[in-house]
């Protein structure tokens, strides 16, 4: 039967960088909030954040101003700086605090952070509009005590630290994709119950300062996500103690049992070494996908091999197809071959990967590769003879150049000379870690027991 990736929701930020808008009433105006402004920025881009700033140049004239909304509208966090002069002078930051705070109340902007510097005039902040941000503020402290004497460097630590780290590979977009796809879930458990999300962090064991960042307003479930599926590490290594089971039954008060299920599969494939998964998303130096790839997978079953599939593709929605065979126990005993049984299972299976109907003719002429999804054929190796799979695989690759065929090999990797000889010399190998495959499914099926109803 052919399987398909996997897909759930997408994360609310479009882009591969979360994107902060700091108001401020321009350089000049308020010298504390100068001073705050020339302290936060380079922190938050230390933090792997875009930070807009310069948004006194586009209030000068008209053209500017979609510029300046869009920057508004598109921002993932804003951080609102004020000082006794912006309050009594700035209609800008007015206009710009009630463009943020009304995204705020319909909850399309998550994090609004108030910061009043140089003033404890609450009355003349009230006059001049910015009543929503100083009520913001308040319910701010409630939760985290606004820092006490008023220095700058006080409210910028203060600031800083409701930015986790963004902990994002440079230049990799799928995956940061991926990281996305389980951050979403966390959202959602954290909107639904706050201390879900904590609870699973501290199920990972994180450290003191990791549990700062999962705790902070922007990025938390970012950096979480990131350990999470960090955490696959720890099967791969030699653990049969995974705490993502733990991690995962954490959240159950925050996710309903289908959101739950996906979460579990979507992270389920990080135990995977990311080196070994290259093989399977082969590309040639242009660019293109390699021709008549073979993986030789040191592996027993094939639902390893759909997970180190899943692993290079990282686990995206509707990016493969997987074609299996049946057992050779179930197919029908005749006087041919087994060279030509092993064929027509091997077509049959691809009939269903390729989605071909049942009467129109499968070859090379009638099917051809796909743009966005990987096509995949597996065979265990030990149930036929090796010289029977060569001449099979070798067949295919004539009519289908670009199909991956994955070969288990429980026993071993074949020697170089008996490849050559098969004309398999191509085949690229994949080894596994000493009981890894058990300890994998181990925890698969400790993630499924995780996922359920507790009773």
């Amino acid at each position: 039967m052919p399987v398909g990736g996997g897909g759930v929701p997408h994360g609310e930020s479009g882009g591969a960088t979360l994107k902060i808008f700091i108001s401020h009433g321009g350089k000049g105006k308020d010298g504390c909030v100068d001073e705050a402004l020339r302290l936060i920025e380079p922190r938050l881009v230390e933090r792997g954040y875009d930070v807009f700033t310069d948004v006194e140049k586009l209030r000068a004239g008209d053209s500017w101003h979609d510029v300046l909304y869009e920057e508004m509208y598109l921002c993932d966090a804003a951080i609102v700086l004020l000082g006794p002069v912006t309050i009594a002078e700035s209609q800008w930051v007015r206009r710009e605090a009630d463009v943020l705070m009304g995204r705020h109340i319909v909850r399309s902007l998550r994090t609004v952070l108030p910061v009043f510097l140089g003033t404890q005039d609450t009355q003349a902040a009230r006059k001049r509009g910015f009543n929503a941000l100083l009520m913001l503020q308040a319910e701010l402290g409630n939760r985290k005590p606004l820092p006490e004497g008023g220095e700058v460097e006080q409210f910028v630590e203060w600031v800083v630290a409701e930015f986790a780290p963004v902990v994002e590979p440079v230049g990799d977009r799928p995956f940061h994709a991926w990281v996305k796809r389980v951050a979403a879930f966390l959202t959602t458990s954290r909107r639904n119950n706050f201390d879900t999300v904590t609870e699973a962090a501290a199920q990972l064991s994180c450290s003191h300062d990791e549990m700062l960042h999962v705790r902070a307003k922007v990025g938390a479930e970012m950096f979480l996500a990131h350990l999470i599926l960090r955490a696959g590490s720890i099967t791969r290594e030699g653990s049969a103690d995974s705490p993502l089971p733990r991690a995962v039954a954490a959240l159950r008060a925050g996710l309903d049992g289908r959101q739950l299920e996906h979460l579990a599969e979507e992270i389920l494939p990080g135990w995977v070494d990311p080196d070994d998964a290259v093989p399977f998303a082969p590309v040639s130096s242009a660019g293109e996908t390699a021709r008549r790839p073979v993986v030789l997978l040191h592996a027993y079953d094939e639902w390893t091999a759909g997970q180190h599939i899943r692993r290079a593709l990282y686990n995206e929605p509707d990016s493969f197809q997987l074609g299996r065979l049946p057992d050779p126990q179930e197919m029908p005993v005749d006087e041919r071959a087994p060279a030509e049984d092993l064929l027509d299972a091997c077509l049959a299976a691809l009939r269903k990967v390729f989605g071909v109907p049942p009467q129109m003719p499968l070859n090379e002429h009638t099917v051809q590769a796909r743009e966005r999804i990987r096509d995949y054929l597996v065979i265990n190796a030990a149930d036929w003879r090796l010289q029977d799979v060569a001449t099979v695989v070798n067949t295919l690759h004539g009519w289908f150049s670009w199909l991956i065929v994955i070969l288990l090999t429980p026993e071993g990797r074949p020697v170089e000379d008996e490849l050559r000889s098969l004309e398999l010399t191509r085949a690229v190998s994949v080894g596994l870690p000493v009981g890894a495959e058990q300890r994998a499914y181990s925890l698969k099926t400790r993630l499924d027991a995780a996922v359920q109803p507790a009773g």
